[in-house]
């Protein structure tokens, strides 16, 4: 079992390998679909079907389905008979439904939104309208909204009876005029506090924090993380509440966005998981190995450029990968930290010059570092003060170099509007290789005279 599994999902899997389904189906009712959702890859195609009838029986499958990654989707829907899946997206909350939609092949998704019906459908065409990595893309069109004079008693008896409609939890009360334009917002716990006589424009706070519906999904998130928000609401043009954002959607863009810049610093598609096809995942991977190869091909033309110093000393063959290799391990701790400035908003360009010089002077200081520690190593192992000193000097520079490009590239990349995380490495990595080869073997080649007497 692998450690993700909790004891609850591995007792659950045991009964189901050994067949006691009476008590699998015991288990599963009382197991959240998050759990559930987790344990698709471990079944057998024959346990997976028993697996999607019992979710049907218990009306668990849509809550399932809404928690499966996105990579799990279409595997999964393939053992779900299409009209209870549309039956699900009926169910379901309107923006889960739309991404499920939007996940679709093309012909499959016109056809089964179709299928859908009355006010759903009505949601669901508003919200696939919007691109999938914007505010209106990940919102919910299900909301509380109040006029300004009811009073706290009087709101408190609509928000029971509108309660039982809800299909997501309410964490605020937001506050509109006589043309639905917003104007404030109470939050749940203000309105039950308050005294049943005050007026909702008593209690109210004015002016809210509220985003348009094609703002960036990640600005979004921040924004909530930022002011510990619960849930952010979503104006049009016209300042009228059209839906609201809530912290879970938060969380699930801010992974997907880490999960993105993790994938991007290795240069591999968003799409390439465990399970992922062997040609779907080679692809994307051999072209920016193919664009690493030529980057590794400039190393080497460099070293080739210092061919006549390596053959009077060939020790040098051996020590030049610690330079660069190190070069190329100090570049990527600076990129690591810029490129998570950037993603958080803490960095940008106006603040270059400042992030450069911090990483320069770390680059200086873990230069002399390891420098020395290098220098001392080599003059131990080689009896050459003159070769020590080579060491000592190239590693200061190369360290300079990696802090150097480490800050400034993903920097120069956002500011072309580029993704920071995206093409960083492959940069970071040419400059510490390019850079260590020529300040190493450029001194040895100055120097070889007293290296090699």
């Amino acid at each position: 079992m692998q450690k993700s599994l909790n004891r609850v999902q591995e007792a659950f899997l045991r009964l189901v390998h050994n067949r006691a389904y009476s008590h699998a189906y015991n288990a599963l009712k009382q197991m959240h679909p998050a759990d559930l959702a987790q344990l698709l890859p471990y079944l057998q195609e024959r346990e997976q079907q028993w697996f999607v009838e019992t979710l049907l029986k218990t009306r668990k499958l849509g809550g399932v389905i809404s928690e499966l990654d996105e990579n799990k989707v279409l595997e999964f829907l393939e053992l779900v008979p299409q009209e209870e899946f549309v039956k699900v997206l009926e169910e379901i909350n309107a923006d889960d439904a739309a991404d499920l939609i939007a996940g679709l092949p093309e012909g499959q998704r016109q056809e089964i939104f179709e299928r859908l019906s009355g006010s759903q459908k009505k949601a669901v065409g508003k919200l696939l309208g919007y691109a999938p990595d914007t505010a209106g893309g990940i919102m919910s069109p299900e909301f509380v909204s109040m006029e300004q004079t009811l009073t706290v008693g009087e709101a408190i008896d609509q928000l029971r009876a509108k309660a039982s409609g809800e299909k997501e939890e309410i964490y605020n009360i937001y506050i509109c005029d006589a043309d639905d334009q917003l104007v404030g917002v109470v939050s749940f716990r203000d309105l039950v506090l308050s005294p049943p006589d005050k007026t909702l424009q008593d209690i109210m706070e004015r002016n809210p924090v509220a985003v348009r519906p094609h703002a960036n999904q990640e600005l979004v998130a921040d924004m909530i993380a930022r002011y510990n928000l619960l849930s952010v609401p979503v104006i049009d043009e016209n300042h009228r509440l059209i839906g609201r954002i809530t912290v879970d959607d938060a969380i699930d863009v801010l992974k997907e966005e880490a999960t993105e810049d993790i994938y991007h610093l290795g240069n591999l598609a968003q799409e390439d998981h465990i399970s992922t096809p062997v040609w779907t995942s080679a692809k994307p991977r051999a072209l920016w190995l193919l664009i690493n190869l030529g980057t590794a091909v400039l190393a080497a033309a460099t070293i080739s450029l210092f061919s006549e110093t390596i053959s009077r000393f060939v020790i040098l063959a051996a020590l030049m990968p610690i330079v660069s290799g190190m070069g190329g391990n100090a570049g990527t701790q600076s990129l690591t930290v810029v490129v998570r400035g950037l993603a958080l908003g803490e960095v940008d360009w106006s603040l270059a010059l400042k992030v450069i010089w911090k990483e320069l002077a770390v680059g200086l200081f873990n230069g002399v570092i390891i420098g020395a520690v290098i220098g001392v190593l080599t003059y131990l192992w080689y009896h050459n003060l003159t070769l020590a000193m080579v060491m000592v000097l190239a590693m200061v520079g190369n360290l300079i170099i990696a802090a150097l490009a480490g800050a400034f590239i993903p920097l120069l990349l956002r500011k072309l509007r580029q993704d920071p995380a995206l093409a960083s490495s492959i940069f970071v990595t040419t400059a510490t290789d390019v850079g260590g080869f020529l300040l190493f073997l450029g001194l040895s080649t100055i120097f070889i005279k007293l290296i090699i007497s």
